[in-house]
């Protein structure tokens, strides 16, 4: 039988150890050598409102946003690249998670499923040199749906023909409620002693 399993970026193949905010605050410290609270506010509302309306180029239109509220000159490019850079930095692999993606990537085929934009959670993935264990990169803007929209997991399934398909994921509503009303098999992502990853590591 041919499985397709997909998997949540946040909070699930990767753990936060700050906050978005906090994130967006250092970022605009060490490029602008100020986190004003104004600029910090400006992206981040601007970034969700895009995102909300599944624009891929979110964080970009929230660096613009900085670009015109700051008072100098700002490349909102090099912006997202930093803020690409210092989310990855702020996020840590779960234990056993690399070698149990190695294990299940030799026998099934694993995607990734997200209401992110391709180039943030990617750039996450690659900085952990986990973005190659992946073979589809399934992402809100792209679906033109996002979790829990059943449309996302649609999407999915027409990327990948397989007998079977689960969906991986620590939000209960999004990727357990929402995968199962779409014909997914759900699993919980909860990482608790015993580790999640250790007892999948174990089984491949």
């Amino acid at each position: 039988m041919t499985a397709a399993l997909f998997f949540a970026v946040d909070g699930t193949l990767l753990e936060r150890t700050d906050t978005h905010k906090t994130v967006v605050e250092r970022t605009l410290e060490t490029v602008l050598g100020d986190a004003d609270p104004v600029l910090a506010e400006a992206y981040l509302e601007t970034a969700a409102e895009r995102r909300a309306a599944l624009d891929p180029k979110a964080e970009l239109a929230g660096a613009e946003a900085v670009a015109t509220t700051a008072d100098e000159d700002v490349d909102p490019d090099a912006l997202v690249a930093a803020l690409h850079e210092a989310e990855a930095e702020a996020t840590t692999v779960p234990e056993a998670a690399r070698s149990a993606l190695s294990g299940l990537a030799e026998t099934d085929h694993l995607g990734v499923l997200t209401n992110g934009s391709h180039a943030r959670q990617m750039a996450k993935l690659a900085a952990h040199d986990l973005a190659s264990l992946f073979e589809t990169v399934v992402t809100g803007p792209e679906a033109s749906a996002a979790k829990p929209d059943p449309g996302i997991y649609q999407y999915a399934r027409e990327q990948v023909d397989a007998d079977e398909y689960v969906m991986v994921g620590a939000d209960y509503e999004n990727d357990v409620e929402a995968a199962r009303a779409a014909g997914f098999v759900p699993i919980h992502y909860e990482d608790e002693e015993p580790s999640f990853w250790r007892a999948l590591d174990a089984l491949v």
